[in-house]
């Protein structure tokens, strides 16, 4: 089933969801913080099409910029479907004009009042790629239209076609010049499976550490170990392009011209690359690997660093002692065990060498929840959420089929408006008692953006989330940190691993309610912007739930539920400063809940 109403090129589509994506940007990090946003026709309208439909919406980007679009519904957190083209205005210009993406990021950056007014070269050329990534992806989509995203786990970590909805490059990929190729075997999104490349490494300066594992196990379950030509020497796996830079570097070179390292090319296993693109699954394996990837995927580089690898292993211990305190407030709690690494550097030699070779080595063994719930249960989130090859949410069709009883009441092919929230009233519940949970009783900040859940259902309807990647998890210097007690950690590790109760904050409830639950909602509302308003109440109402049930303060979210503000991570500005993640600020958004509240009515969305 399609819900689809334009038919568009593969070059308009990534156009459209380019320019979306960098909207949702400055919508939400600049344009609401600043207060320069309306929902008004421009007093200038020469240049504008004639037939506009649905609500105008003006962003006054600068004294000398203004940008006009038009939009589904009028909201406060900047969460809306995007109608037309986007129109540029500067100050003495004769009529608004269309531009390209790249065109509209650099007037963005010429017109920037916070920022220097240097072009960030790197940034417009991110966009430009992720651009050109989008369209290629559409077409391999188009060329095959039996893709199904939401057919069981596989097809949807490969379904995430246009990426994070709230980043300014969503599908950047800065590979080698001459891996840019149209359809590559190491990028999920075209279906592949591609062999691993494989190592061979003397013994000497192997480190496997696990948590409930053998060595041995270990070891067989990271790479073919049959390729390893004696027994004083193991074999481990790695990303093609990470295998590719790891070969470059003059130090790997000369090792292998001495028969230190063994070069055993793609001889590994045949592996599916998931979104996170250096996660690979392998049907029916025990573990997901996780392994370096020394490329900057939309606003990271993927590298396995050397203390994320040490952190992983002490969350997955705190996750095991946790599960077993039978704590009857996370009983829906569900996560992926990370319970090994493994990796090797030169028994020798001088420490800054040492830890290179062990980032880029480093494999992180992550538990294969399909084994327990089998793959046609488990879906990622953020493809649940995602558009299709015409920019209309698969989510509709997804539930249809869930709920086929249901009689539409909206007199087309929508699923009635009952059935929407009945799902997702089900699917809140899920969510935000694990995560809110585990922060408010532990103090350990999971980070629940659709990328990092993994819907497990029964026939379409939601029963469990499972909650996934142990690199990010943080524990709070005022609850979190308790659970150390015993641990004898490096302190770069300890300090990688901790955050201010704030921070923590911050970051779950971005995730949970910015990145997560807006973007749930307004796939699930596309066409019914009132239905928006329900899905929002029926969120209070959850959160409401979730608060009587954690007998612990939570001063944080009764401020939300009272009418705070919502933080807003600014990824547009982190890439803007070619700053690195963790230097990541956020901004206030309006409360979602307040507006209405003030008004004394029961819908709970402006």
């Amino acid at each position: 089933m399609s819900y689809a109403r334009f038919s568009r090129l593969p070059d308009e589509t990534s156009r459209h969801a380019s320019a979306h994506a960098l909207l949702n940007c400055i919508i939400k990090e600049v344009a609401i913080p600043h207060r320069t946003l309306s929902y008004r026709w421009p007093a200038q309208r020469k240049g504008l099409p004639d037939q506009l439909h649905g609500t105008p919406l003006l962003i006054e980007w600068s004294a000398s910029l203004s940008l006009f679009v038009m939009v589904d519904r009028r909201s406060v957190i900047g969460s809306q479907f995007y109608l037309s083209d986007v129109y540029l205005l500067e100050t003495g210009a004769a009529r608004w004009q269309l531009f390209e993406v790249a065109g509209l990021v650099v007037a963005l950056l010429e017109h920037c009042r916070w920022h220097d007014g240097r072009l960030n070269q790197e940034l417009c050329d991110q966009v430009v790629q992720s651009q050109d990534v989008m369209t290629k992806i559409v077409a391999h989509a188009v060329e095959l239209p039996r893709l199904q995203p939401l057919t069981d786990y596989r097809c949807s970590e490969q379904g995430l076609w246009f990426g994070h909805p709230n980043h300014p490059t969503p599908k950047a990929r800065q590979w080698p010049s001459h891996r840019l190729q149209n359809k590559p075997a190491y990028a999920p999104e075209f279906c592949a499976t591609t062999a691993l490349h494989q190592f061979s490494f003397p013994v000497a300066g192997l480190s496997v550490q696990a948590n409930r594992l053998s060595v041995q196990d270990v070891l067989s379950h990271v790479a073919d170990q049959r390729h390893a030509e004696d027994g004083s020497r193991v074999v481990l796996s790695m990303h093609p392009v990470q295998a590719e830079l790891f070969r470059q570097d003059a130090r790997v070179a000369a090792l292998i011209a001495d028969g230190i390292i063994g070069d055993l090319g793609q001889s590994g296993w045949c592996a599916a690359p998931t979104a996170s693109m250096r996660t690979w699954y392998l049907e029916g394996h025990p573990w997901f690997l996780k392994g370096s990837l020394n490329v900057r995927i939309t606003n990271c580089v993927r590298k396995n660093a050397w203390y994320e690898l040490e952190s992983t292993l002490v969350i997955d211990r705190i996750m095991h002692r946790l599960n077993q305190q039978k704590d009857a407030a996370l009983e829906a709690l569900c996560v992926a065990q990370e319970p090994a690494t493994v990796h090797w550097a030169p028994a020798e030699g001088i420490d800054a060498d040492r830890r290179w070779f062990r980032e880029q080595t480093g494999m992180i063994l992550r538990e294969n929840f399909c084994e327990r719930f089998s793959p046609e249960r488990c879906l990622l989130s953020a493809t649940l959420f995602a558009r299709d090859a015409q920019l209309a949410p698969m989510a509709l069709s997804f539930i249809e089929a869930a709920l086929p009883d249901g009689v539409s009441d909206t007199g087309d092919i929508l699923p009635s408006e009952g059935r929407v929230r009945q799902w997702f009233q089900a699917y809140l519940r899920t969510l935000m008692a694990p995560v809110l949970g585990l922060f408010f009783r532990h103090g350990i900040v999971m980070e629940p953006h659709m990328q990092n859940c993994v819907l497990i259902h029964d026939e379409g309807m939601p029963r469990q989330m499972l909650l996934r990647d142990f690199e990010g998890v943080k524990l709070t210097h005022d609850k979190g940190v308790d659970w150390l007690a015993g641990e004898t950690l490096n302190p770069r590790v300890r300090e990688s691993m901790t955050y201010r109760r704030e921070q923590g904050w911050n970051r779950i409830a971005y995730c949970l309610l910015v990145n997560h639950v807006a973007e749930a909602i307004l796939a699930l509302s596309w066409q019914r912007p009132a239905l928006g308003d329900a899905l929002w109440q029926d969120t209070l109402n959850e959160l409401r739930r979730v608060r009587q049930t954690l007998e612990t303060s939570a001063p944080e979210l009764d401020a939300l539920l009272k009418g705070g503000e919502l933080p807003c991570k600014t990824n547009f500005k982190l890439r803007l400063m070619a700053q690195a993640d963790r230097h990541a600020e956020y901004v206030a958004l309006p409360n979602p809940w307040r507006i209405n509240q003030a008004m004394g009515r029961e819908v709970a969305y402006g």
